[in-house]
């Protein structure tokens, strides 16, 4: 049984395309579980307008809106594949995504969690490109460079660095499915990257590079800068932030490895080091970081050197 998990949350606007292109898959799927956050546009009536066609959506309805981790999670949890595709409301699948996905994983069991490459497309679904960078891959989104059309495992070491792919790009398995409903009360992370790194330990992250979905880029796109916080510092701390509770995860998660690790214990005390740093505008304490390994992890040369123009343009600049 292969299953669809959508959450959804004023989606109107692009959610017909989205529908379309799942239910014109050459493998079909067996279910599309979508969990509606309390929209406030016609997007459950969308919904209920395709039911009447497609007895295989299951629509629920939040009773209150508790944001779009909480959601992902619940519409997981809701679905009884033995095979699941996260799904955002605004994307375009390319028809053999599901053949494609779903044979791989069939034909090797130690893929626990694939995700797949794409192609981005602007608010009108036009496609476009972007320049690939030396040395990445996936749109500039993985740090590595991979082939096209080749399968590559990605490491639990990776994960604790950075998140690579968007949740909408993935399909899980049954085990994955269960722990990641089980822990993901108990992260920060976005859920796409607590569902790679639970697999990723697992030693059961895969990616395939090759597009087979269109990702919209529109002014909605949920993640973006939080309200009162300028967009450079916003940028510059992110990175950090996100490790921070990556390394935090992984301890929660797997206390008996990680809880006393000297390597998880040092990145934590890196990235909270390197926050107040930022925080505080520290030209000389940013500088002296760069003799730590995790800062290379953390960010590449460029954007390093972006942290030092920072500390010393913005106001409040110290070097204590």
């Amino acid at each position: 049984m292969i299953s669809v998990a959508m959450a959804v949350y004023n989606g109107e606007k692009y959610l017909k395309d989205q529908l379309d292109s799942i239910l014109n898959q050459t493998t079909p799927v067996d279910e599309i579980v979508i969990v509606d956050d309390k929209s406030t546009d016609a997007t459950t009536d969308i919904i209920r307008e395709y039911q009447l066609k497609n007895p295989q959506i299951r629509l629920f309805l939040n009773d209150k809106n508790i944001g779009y981790r909480e959601n992902f999670r619940k519409a997981v949890s809701l679905c009884h594949g033995e095979l699941t595709f996260l799904c955002d409301q605004d994307d375009r699948w390319d028809p053999k995504k599901v053949e494609i996905m779903s044979r791989i994983m069939e034909n090797d069991k130690a893929i626990k969690v694939l995700a797949s490459s794409f192609q981005f497309m602007d608010s009108s679904g036009s496609p476009y490109a972007v320049k690939l960078r030396r040395g990445m891959s996936n749109n500039n989104m993985y740090l590595k460079p991979v082939r096209v059309n080749d399968l590559v495992p990605v490491s639990f070491e990776e994960f604790c660095s950075h998140n690579y792919f968007q949740g909408c790009s993935m399909a899980i398995n049954l085990q994955i499915r269960n722990e990641f409903v089980e822990n993901g009360s108990h992260s920060r992370l976005p859920h796409d990257w607590l569902i790679a790194l639970i697999a990723s330990h697992k030693k059961g992250f895969y990616f395939l590079n090759q597009p087979l979905f269109f990702y919209r880029i529109h002014a909605s796109n949920t993640i973006g800068v939080p309200k009162g916080q300028k967009k450079e510092e916003w940028v510059r701390l992110k990175f950090a932030e996100d490790m921070l509770d990556a390394a935090r995860t992984a301890q929660a998660l797997w206390p008996q490895e990680y809880g006393q690790d000297l390597g998880m214990n040092h990145r934590i005390r890196f990235c909270i080091d390197h926050i107040d740093a930022l925080k505080k505008r520290s030209f000389f304490k940013l500088l002296a970081q760069n003799l730590d390994p995790v800062y290379g992890e953390l960010k590449s040369y460029r954007a390093r050197a972006m942290d030092l123009l920072f500390a010393m343009t913005s106001k409040g600049t110290t070097d204590v």
